[in-house]
């Protein structure tokens, strides 16, 4: 629910059902402070490659005497594309300051948003309520700029720097990263295994009207313990058994022989005797991602998705074949994050194709109307994710690159015109996306930390 014990930047913007800006959650923090300097605290621990500050506001004083403090950490924004995080901060943080049992059970930190450089090129995508006009701003980094992830594949950034410091300052009993997608349902993933989260989960899914996403090709082939609740386990995803790796879409490469997944954020709170539970949310809704009854038509829908994903990389890697000579500058963020769900797009039409790797989807009982959805959304939502990365990092090639520009928009409106046809997308208004990811949050705290 929406607690009214402050208004806001970031709270107006709620109630009016888009998420905050970084400069609007920043100012919602910052009043926070001036108005409870008692329990609140904003610092910055960090800054990102292009100077921007990491700002984390503490909520609440949970020391005891003759026990240590105990810290949750919740981050948002580590990915750019996703924008729910910040909603669900300025929901958590006043709910932690209306509720004294909240701020007994722990001192709460929100790391406002782990990746303000790609936050700012996304900013265009923000306010979007359509799908086209989500994707005509769309960004998100390649796979070695992504903080979370990088450690895993050996690539070193200021971002992950600080948040795997700040994790052994505050060796938290609980780490959240709020995450969310585009089309899809909920599902959650935790480092250990979150049964008891289940029944939670899924209350505030129903309650909410939040289909459950049971077929995310993220989750293959990882330990179900409840409907869209699943246990990270660091071999499945070393081993890559999934391309995607569990929470990485855009997968550039295998995680590295020195660090692995165990490298990552996720797994850091862990030294500490701490766990991380990761949160999802869409921002819009599909019923077509829950179906667990085992599917009929598998090898045909595999071979679909696998060619269909092949067809459309081969056009964009032409298209920006042919733009390259035209750009001033061909190592930019944009063309960057392009060249990975490239990249990634054969991995993964060789892992779906039957007549490839794909077999092994097709083992007995693993395969459920789901997952095929799940994969067929994939085929769809990353040459759709690459188009709109192609068409912003060409455009400044202006009229020298005006044929390709021209036939990138073609593609980009048909190719997003398929995916809403195929799921019908409802848009989830930020509230509901915020009270759910809050209510999982405080769930979980409340289970560790019972008053």
């Amino acid at each position: 629910m929406l607690t009214d014990t402050t208004t806001g930047a970031g709270r107006a913007v709620l109630i009016h059902d888009r998420c905050p800006t970084l400069a609007e959650l920043t100012d919602t923090a910052r009043q926070l402070t001036d108005r409870r300097p008692d329990l609140c605290r904003l610092r910055t621990v960090g800054a990102s490659r292009a100077g921007r500050p990491l700002t984390l506001l503490s909520v609440g004083r949970a020391e005891r005497p003759g026990r240590p403090e105990r810290n949750v950490l919740v981050v948002a924004g580590a990915h750019a594309d996703e924008f729910a995080g910040r909603a669900s901060i300025v929901e958590l943080a006043h709910r932690v300051l209306a509720r004294p049992a909240l701020r007994t059970a722990a001192t709460w930190n929100f790391l406002l948003c782990l990746d303000p450089d790609g936050a700012h090129l996304a900013r265009g995508a923000l306010t979007a309520r359509t799908l086209p006009e989500y994707f005509a701003g769309y960004y998100r980094p390649a796979a070695e700029e992504q903080p979370e992830w990088a450690p895993a594949i050996g690539a070193r950034l200021p971002e992950s720097r600080t948040l795997l410091d700040l994790i052994d300052e505050l060796r938290p009993t609980l780490q959240f990263t709020l995450h969310s997608m585009d089309v899809g349902g909920t599902f959650l993933q935790a480092t250990c295994d979150p049964a008891v989260l289940a029944a939670p989960f899924a209350t505030s899914a129903a309650a909410l009207g939040i289909p459950v996403e049971t077929g995310t090709y993220d989750t293959f082939w990882l330990r179900e313990s409840g409907p869209g609740v699943y246990l990270m386990e660091p071999h499945h995803i070393d081993r890559q058994e999934s391309s995607t790796g569990m929470l990485t879409p855009h997968p550039a490469r295998r995680p590295d022989d020195t660090g692995g997944v165990r490298a990552s954020t996720w797994f850091a709170p862990q030294r500490h005797g701490g766990q991380t539970v990761i949160v999802e949310v869409p921002a819009w809704t599909s019923d077509r991602l829950g179906d667990t009854r085992p599917a009929d038509d598998a090898p045909e829908r595999l071979t679909a998705s696998a060619d269909r994903l092949r067809t459309r990389t081969a056009l964009l890697a032409d298209l920006l074949t042919a733009a390259l000579p035209h750009l001033p500058d061909q190592d930019t963020a944009l063309l960057r994050a392009a060249r990975t769900p490239l990249a990634a797009s054969r991995q993964l039409a060789d892992e779906w194709d039957p007549r490839a790797l794909g077999r092994r989807l097709l083992r007995p009982g693993l395969m459920t109307r789901a997952k095929l959805a799940g994969i067929d959304l994939w085929a769809h939502r990353i040459p759709v994710r690459a188009a709109a990365l192609l068409r912003r990092a060409v455009e400044p090639a202006g009229a020298r690159a005006a044929c390709d520009t021209a036939r990138l928009d073609a593609l980009l409106q048909d190719w997003c015109a398929r995916y809403q046809r195929r799921f019908r997308p409802a848009w989830l208004p930020v509230a509901r996306q915020a009270e759910h990811q809050a209510n999982i949050v405080q769930a979980a705290v409340e289970l560790r930390h019972p008053a």
